[in-house]
This record gives C-alpha cells, sequence and structure tokens, in this order.
C-alpha cells in the first residue's frame, strides 16, 4: 500500500515519528506521499528533512487555500528555492485548491458580512489559479483540497485540465462528496479521486456510493493523517500504518479481492505521480480508459504530426486522461506485462501510448504473445481479451521487411493512420523523418498504404484513420480503405483516447 496523502511534519508525529515509520512497513504500508507546504509557519524544512532521509517518502510544494502567505511572488520563490533542490523527491503541487468552510473565521480572522466571504473567495481562487499555473510550467500534477466549493472547483479545473500550457494529472483528494455525479465531474477531466478515513465511518452511504462509483484505474487512498483517523480509531491520531482500514472498506464495498485492490491502488499512485523506485511498479507503462488497457512501449515516434498532443503550442505535453505518459525509460517485456496485469477489469489490449510500438517491435511481439499465454493460461474464455496496434503504418518501411506477417496470430486488429489523402497532404501534417528501406523511390504515404494492404492479408481486422483537420478529405479516404477492403474510422482533433 501508498499513503497516497499525509503530513508527518506536523507537531503530532514529533514525539514518536521513528515508531511510526517502523508500523509502515508491518502493515503492508511501503510509500507515503507527505504534503509540504510554503505557507508561513509550516515547517517546509522539516517536511524535506523528513523525505530527503527515507528513501520511500516523497512529498510536494503548494500552499493550503486557507494557510498564510505574505504574496504570489513569495510562494514562487520558495517553490523555486527548494523545487530544483529536491526535483527527485517532489512530485506534485500541492495540497491547493478551495476551501468555503469558515466557521466565523479565515485566516485567523473574523468575517461577519457576505461581501467579505466573497472577498475571501475570491482570494482563494487567484491562489488556486495562481497554483495551478505553477504545475503547469514545471510539468508537476497537482492535489487538490476542495470542501463546500466543488461547484467553482469545478469550474476553475475545466479551464486548468484544456490549459494550452498543459494539464499533467491530478487528485481530488480526500473527497468526501455524497454525491456521485460530482466525482463523474472530476473523472471526465483526467482526475483520479482518494478517499480518506472518513470512508470508514457509519452512516456514510452518499460517500460509499461516490467511492463504489469511483473506476477502479482512478482511484487512490490516503490517510491524510494526523486528521481523519478510520472508524476504529476515531477521535486518535491518524498515521500511514492506518491506510489499511480505507483499503478494506473500499475493497468490501466494490467487491474486490483485498490484494487486488492494493496492487492497483499502488500502481494508480505511482502512475499519477511517476514514481520512481517502488520496487515491481513501474509508472506510465501501462494504463486503462474504459475497458481497455493501453501499452506504452516507447516516446520515440517515426513521424512528427504537427496535430500529435506531444506538440501543441510548440511544448511537450505527454499527458492524456490525466495519465503522464512521459517515460522514465523504456520499459521491458517483464516491466511491461507485470504493468498491466495490475488491471483486472479489461477486455482489449492496445499497443499505443505516445510513441510508435512498432519502434520496439521485438518487445511488442514478446510481450502479445506472453499475454496471449496468460489469458489463455487464466482461463479467461468467458471473458476474451484482445490485442490491438495504433500505429502510423510505417513499420515495413522501418525494418525493411514485412511486419504485418510477424504480427499473425499475435494482433487480433490493427488501426492505421493514413490521415492524408495524397503524399502531399500527409508530408505537411505528418512530417516523416525516415528512410524507406523497402524501396528508396517509394515515399512514407505509399509505405502507409502498402502496409495497410499487406495488414489485411495477416491480421483478422484491419481500420485505417484519419482525424478531421481542415484540409484532410476523410471521404476520399475512406474511400481508399473501401477499395483495399478494409474498415475505416475518423478520429477527432484533441480527443485523445
Amino acid at each position: 500500500m501508498i499513503d497516497s496523502h499525509c503530513h508527518l511534519e506536523m507537531r503530532e508525529f514529533d514525539p514518536d515519528l521513528k515508531d511510526v515509520f517502523e508500523r509502515m512497513p508491518e502493515y503492508g504500508v511501503t510509500h507515503a506521499v507527505s504534503i509540504g507546504s510554503l505557507a508561513q509557519n509550516e515547517r517546509i524544512e522539516k517536511t524535506l528533512e523528513i523525505a530527503g532521509s527515507h528513501d520511500n517518502i516523497y512529498t510536494t510544494l503548494g500552499v493550503h487555500p486557507k494557510s498564510s502567505y505574505k504574496s504570489f511572488d513569495d510562494i514562487s520563490e520558495l517553490f523555486q528555492k527548494y523545487y530544483f533542490k529536491n526535483k527527485k523527491k517532489i512530485v506534485a503541487v500541492g495540497e491547493i485548491g478551495l476551501d468555503y468552510f469558515f466557521q466565523g473565521q479565515f485566516q485567523g480572522q473574523p468575517h461577519k458580512t457576505s461581501e467579505s466571504l466573497e472577498k475571501i473567495k475570491g482570494a482563494q481562487k487567484e491562489l488556486f489559479k495562481f497554483q495551478l499555473g505553477l504545475a503547469s510550467a514545471h510539468r508537476l500534477p497537482v492535489i487538490v483540497h476542495i470542501r463546500d466549493a466543488y461547484e467553482d472547483a469545478i469550474e476553475i479545473l475545466k479551464e486548468y485540465a484544456k490549459n494550452s500550457d498543459g494539464f499533467f494529472g491530478g487528485v481530488i483528494h480526500c473527497f468526501s462528496s455524497a454525491e456521485p455525479a460530482v466525482a463523474a465531474e472530476f473523472l471526465k477531466l483526467g482526475f483520479f479521486i482518494s478517499f480518506s478515513g472518513n470512508i470508514t465511518y457509519k452512516k456514510n452511504d452518499g460517500l460509499m456510493a461516490s467511492a463504489k462509483s469511483v473506476p477502479d484505474e482512478k482511484l487512490l487512498i490516503e490517510t491524510d493523517s494526523p486528521y481523519l483517523a478510520p472508524n476504529a480509531f476515531r477521535g486518535k491520531r491518524n498515521e500511514p500504518s492506518f491506510i489499511r482500514f480505507v483499503l478494506e472498506t473500499i475493497a468490501a464495498e466494490k467487491n474486490i479481492g483485498k490484494k487486488k485492490l492494493d496492487g492497483l491502488t499502488v500502481q494508480n499512485t505511482v502512475n499519477l505521480f511517476s514514481l520512481e523506485g517502488v520496487e515491481g511498479f513501474y509508472p506510465a507503462v501501462a494504463y486503462q480508459i474504459r475497458n481497455s488497457v493501453y501499452i506504452n512501449l516507447t516516446n520515440k515516434c517515426t513521424n512528427r504530426c504537427t496535430f500529435c498532443p506531444k506538440y501543441q503550442g510548440g511544448k511537450n505535453n505527454f499527458c492524456v486522461k490525466g495519465y503522464n505518459l512521459k517515460l522514465k525509460k523504456e520499459p521491458s517485456s517483464s516491466e511491461v506485462i507485470s504493468s498491466v496485469f495490475r488491471y483486472y477489469n479489461f477486455n482489449e489490449i492496445v499497443f499505443c501510448g505516445l510513441g510508435e510500438p512498432t519502434l520496439r517491435i521485438e518487445t511488442l511481439k514478446e510481450v502479445a504473445k506472453a499475454i496471449k499465454n496468460k489469458v489463455k493460461g487464466e482461463n479467461m474464455e468467458t471473458k476474451p481479451v484482445k490485442i490491438r496496434l495504433d500505429t502510423d503504418g510505417l513499420a515495413n518501411a522501418v525494418y525493411g521487411r514485412n511486419i504485418a506477417a510477424e504480427l499473425e496470430g499475435l494482433v487480433d486488429s490493427v488501426s492505421i493512420s493514413l490521415n492524408a489523402q495524397n503524399a502531399e497532404t500527409y508530408n505537411a501534417l505528418c512530417e516523416p523523418g525516415l528512410i524507406n528501406k523497402i524501396d528508396k523511390k517509394t515515399g512514407a504515404y505509399e509505405a502507409v498504404i502498402d502496409f495497410v494492404k499487406e495488414s489485411k492479408k495477416y491480421i483478422r481486422n484491419v481500420t485505417v484513420t484519419a482525424i478531421d483537420l481542415p484540409g484532410v478529405d476523410t471521404e476520399y479516404i475512406e474511400n481508399i480503405a473501401k477499395n483495399i477492403g478494409v474498415n475505416y474510422k475518423t478520429r477527432h482533433h484533441n480527443d485523445v483516447g
């Protein structure tokens, strides 16, 4: 288990922090993310000392909406100071957000009028937006705190998620809404949802319904310790080892084995925060969207497509549906297989990611064969798992041999990006950079069409695709597909995954 959100620097832990760390492995907690605050008098140096002296503790930088701070310039200066000195340990901007639960005061000052309340809310919104900007600038995910402010937070995060500077994922921490529809709004934007000890409390049917509605692959668990101790220890100090009660409660509600949900919530946390050093878990390698698990073999590409989300606005952005697909390294076949089978509720494997999977053709074939054998060995006939390849169709040209023939029996379907009605349009949109090893006179566009024709001979289901961009004649491309005798699909620009 990983405690994805705690506050180990707080004074409640000072008397026995060593014992707290010793209890973590005793109860199966391997790592934790301890939140780091840039607010005044909130012990950021202590947080960084803890993270720096423990390999299994990561941290963050941010200002809570109710915390005191000097100015945005001061926050920015402190962020730069601490981030670049501790870059390997700082995994997110947070916790940041909105908190409209005031109890008669804000930052120690009383408020008496609706006008003063609106002023406070406005200040929180500006602080929130400023720190979202820090996250985009530093290509980090965000940890979002929301209390009694879901409507305003959703509106701000809608704008943030489509920010041209980039959205690199995030989590709504300690989710407390009893309305599954609220969780659904954040899920649409690509956020993960995290639950804490309050999920274990009695008379909590609404929150249980929200937890049940969150897809397993978008679920995180946390303690928010020293706060929100689970029901068995309610009223006492919380700590990371108590994360087990959150896991047990959600597993029972979702009717999932604890071991399964444990592995998946760890993988989810590793994926969101791009954590390195969690044994057996690898960030950005496999990720689930709906009923499909996608495999991200490489970030290298044969082309440099002008419409690719990696290159929008002249900046590299590897985030898809809240997953940061920027690989730390290209995964081995064993790492891929391990990552895929963290998930258990899927019926399709897709070689896709944000790179051209056939550039690692031997690993692709090895993984596909292993998945076929594993699925067959686990007797999943009642729920067959298909393997699909999404490709630019240039593999034959890259390798100088018939890759389509080598995929026979390994790949059930292939989706090939043609994207243009002629070579001139293709070259302008896709910017191919290869030398055709089959025929020096044949261009990339013709090589893709040849790959479509070869794929039809060896793969059961072949689909040609094109993106609905200006200047792309999708009707003409559909006719090309029909003449070859394969399927056709129009994809929508900026609708990845």
